[in-house]
Parts: structure tokens; sequence; C-alpha cells
């Protein structure tokens, strides 16, 4: 996949590679925004970058470890991610160790993947926190002193995470960045830094990034030879994301297009008499693929943003004929609606995930408050 992370977020790249330019390069950052915006591919690439210009006197080993990093065998990169909690209370081997031999096997097939896909997130079954014998074992390997000429990297995918259960494992790392080890990064990746210890975001510099614009999304997709008839819809239901992006091409848009309306005529139901199953599914999917459930709210709140859009006159590639008939028949049917408060709602909604909400009370909320801002 021929992605590059520095053209596809400029304004990013040139506030950090001022930092590496004026040998700035702090002890811990934050790189926080919406999902699918390349924080990860950004991280490596940081990390990459800061190693490479060690080796500025000889260009040929300066690639080399450039590319090390790229390809996240670099002996200077700690990775953390969520891992499944060991079946062994008190287990003194590595977390690595203590895994099945079937996630580790698919625990490397998925870091061979993020090598060439910088959108591949690294998520085994039933790993919900980041553990804190990740972080113990990240403390011990930090303070030893090393040969290796360059500068640890410590990456944190899903950082808020950290926070999971009584945040033990945030706690342990409140304790490294409070005295960070000499010549180390350390940089929390997340897409919710409000769920992090305030005492974590206050010892990071934070690095926002913003969605991609359409036209970055479009490029990659035509460069991933995606159906030109679809791409525009596409584009227009990733809203900046690029791994929404990914995803949503590899659907056929008339099933897209199927789920907007089923979903819509659900939500709709002035009965309610489709609540019920509405309810009882995406409670089910919040818990087992977090992913789908948000994509299924996602393409709800796209429906009703492209109504507010089409009311306004407002040109839209989102304008495929079957969901046209159903803008135009809803803006007949309620005039009224205050559909700002609904994108509001579902925006809520969304974000809801991972905060141990009773997520059947929450959707029974929404379709309620969505109701209520009908007429």
């Amino acid at each position: 996949m021929n992605f590059d992370i520095r053209e596809a977020q400029p304004k990013v790249w040139e506030l950090l590679a001022k930092i590496i330019d004026n040998a700035k390069v702090g002890s811990a950052y934050l790189f926080a925004g919406p999902s699918g915006v390349g924080k990860e591919a950004m991280a490596i690439e940081f990390g990459a970058v800061i190693n490479s210009q060690y080796f500025k006197s000889d260009a040929k080993v300066s690639e080399d470890n450039y590319n090390k990093f790229k390809n996240l065998q670099h002996e200077l990169l700690k990775l953390v991610f969520t891992l499944p909690a060991s079946s062994t209370k008190k287990d003194s081997r590595s977390p690595l160790d203590s895994l099945k031999e079937s996630d580790l096997q698919l625990l490397n097939e998925l870091i061979g993947k993020k090598v060439n896909d910088p959108f591949q997130k690294l998520i085994l079954p039933g790993a919900t926190r980041i553990l804190i014998s990740s972080i113990r074992e990240l403390r011990k390997k930090l303070y030893l002193k090393s040969d290796d000429v360059g500068r640890k990297i410590v990456v944190i995918f899903d950082a808020h995470l950290l926070s999971a259960g009584q945040a033990e494992s945030a706690n342990a790392l409140l304790k490294i960045l409070e005295e960070p080890p000499q010549n180390t990064t350390i940089i929390l990746v997340t897409d919710n830094k409000d769920q992090l210890l305030p005492t974590i975001l206050s010892r990071c510099q934070h690095i926002d990034f913003p969605p991609f614009n359409n036209n970055t999304i479009k490029e990659f997709l035509f460069e991933q030879e995606i159906n030109g008839e679809s791409i525009d819809i596409v584009v227009e239901l990733a809203g900046g994301d690029m791994r929404n992006a990914i995803s949503i091409a590899r659907k056929p848009v008339a099933d897209l297009i199927n789920t907007i309306n089923e979903l819509s005529e659900v939500v709709l139901d002035e009965n309610g008499n489709e609540w019920r199953k509405f309810i009882e599914d995406n409670s089910k999917l919040s818990r087992t693929d977090k992913n789908q459930f948000q994509f299924n709210l996602f393409l709800l709140q796209n429906w009703f943003k492209n109504i507010y859009h089409f009311r306004l006159g407002m040109q839209n590639k989102f304008y495929h004929p079957q969901l046209l008939d159903k803008m135009e028949q809803f803006n007949k049917e309620y005039p009224n609606a205050n559909l700002t408060q609904i994108n509001i709602l579902i925006e809520e909604a969304i974000e809801s995930v991972g905060r141990n909400l009773y997520m059947s009370l929450t959707l029974t909320n929404l379709l309620i408050n969505i109701h209520r801002n009908l007429r």
C-alpha cells in the first residue's frame, strides 16, 4: 500500500519536522484526533526520521535505520497495545509469552499487515485493555542502559485503554512519565484523549490531527483501483476517516444504500415496533464488534446530515437516487425536525462505546430523543 503520511497530514508533519530539525524532541507526546487519520502511521514516521538523523553522515546506514523502523523491526522501537488478560493472575512471564499460540500467531500476522497497511489495527480477540504487565515490562526495558545508537521510541496504540478497569496501567505509565528515561520518547496514540487521566495529559505535548480532506482519500482510493462509480459516495461517507473509506470501499454500494434505508426506517418507526431488535442487535455489536457498531451509527448520522445539506440546497455526492427519494419524503413529513440536535445525539452514542455504559439504555434513549426532535 503506497501511502505517504507526510503528504496526507502536511501541517502535522511540518510541526514534527521542526521539532526534529531544532533538536527539541520531547519525552512524551499525545497524538490525538478522529479515527483513521494517520496517527499511528505518523508516530512510526516520527520515530523513523528521528533515528535516521543519528546517521546523517552515512546515507546507507541512515536509510537502513529508517526502513527498520518502518518495517516495525528496529531494536529501539517498542510497541504497546491491548492484549487479552493472562489466565494466571501472577504470571511472571512477558505479556507476549503469556499469549496462546493462536493469539501470538495472529498478532504476528497483524504486525506483518501493518507494515504494508498503516491503517491496520493491532487487535486480538478478547483484548479490551492495555495490561499493567505490559507497562511494567516496558519500564524494565526503558531504564536499562543501551549501547544502541539512537533514541528509544515507544508507541502506545489506543492509549485511552490504559484507563480501563481501575486505571492501574495508566498509573504505572504515569510513574514513567514523571521520571522520563534518558534518550526516550513515548508517543500515546488515541481517538479518545478525554478518557486519559488528566495527570497523563498534562505530561504530554499534544499533537492534534484533523480528518483527511476528501481529495486525499479520493486519490488514495484511485491508487487502490476502487470502482470509479462508487468512489464519490465512499469519500462522502468516510467523513475524513481513511480506515472507514477502506472498509466502505470493500462493500457494494447497493449494500450500503440498503443498510442506510433499513436503519432510517427503524429509527423513524412511529410505533417503535422495530426498536427492540435494533437495540438488541446493536447492543451486542457494541461488545463484539465496536467498529461495526460505530459504523452503523455513522451511516445513520450521515443520512441525517445529508438531509440537512439537502434542505440547504447544497450539492453532495451522497445523493443516490434511492436516498434522495427518502430525503424528500422525510422533509415533507418532518419539516421542523431539529437535525442539528439529532446529529449531536448520534455523535454522543458513537462516542459512548468504551465508557462502560449500559448500551441498551443508551440506544433506547437515543431513539426516544431522536423522535422528540422530529416534530
